[in-house]
């Protein structure tokens, strides 16, 4: 059986409160693969993601990028690659603000870039460096129809790569981009869908 290009194993997170999301998961994404999860608040789909990126750390057991361990090392060879395309529902960019100590220019004039907007630069960004496995959770605040159109000939573009793996969360506009992926009450899941 080929290396799955993601690999969840015996997987337990729980929230910041406390709540488990996920208790002993084993979950795999093989290479090329596409799902989308519907998403829903507090269903895990952002903790997924999270957990896949290397951006949450689970409690217990590991998750493995092109067969190798995320954490312990410095730079994970996949991360260094540039493999790895994240796109998180606001961007990432007020959260990176935040870390930098620049959390009081996301008010300033001329204003920040909002989060659609940023949500938009980060699925280009991906698409411009030629990820292999795309992350992308829902945008905040959803979409205009315009930009919808914009992103889905982003998506339909990187699809076309065979070797492209994808998970996304969210709107129903995603859903053509891949097969239907059940995520809640701790578990990962194969739906139906295309």
């Amino acid at each position: 059986m080929p290396e799955p290009v993601l690999a969840l194993e015996a997987v337990t997170l729980a929230a910041p409160e406390g709540a488990v999301v996920f208790r002993d998961l084993d979950w795999r994404l093989e290479r090329g693969a596409r799902r989308h999860a519907p998403g829903g608040a507090g269903g895990g789909c952002t903790a997924l993601l999270r957990l896949c990126a290397g951006i949450a750390a689970p409690d217990r057991g590991r998750v493995l990028l092109a067969g190798v361990p995320l954490g312990g090392q410095a730079r994970h060879p996949f991360l260094a690659r540039g493999d790895l395309g994240w796109v998180p529902s606001d961007g990432g960019l007020a959260a990176w603000l935040e870390l930098a100590g620049l959390g009081h220019l996301a008010q300033q004039r001329p204003a920040v870039p909002g989060d659609r907007t940023c949500w938009a630069a980060s699925l280009a960004r991906a698409a411009a460096k030629g990820s292999r496995l795309w992350l992308v959770d829902r945008p905040a605040g959803g979409l205009d129809a315009a930009s919808v159109r914009a992103a889905e000939a982003i998506l339909e573009r990187a699809a076309q790569d065979p070797e492209v793996t994808m998970l996304l969360v969210g709107g129903a506009w995603m859903s053509r981009f891949g097969q239907e992926l059940l995520v809640g009450q701790g578990r990962v899941a194969d739906g139906g869908g295309p």
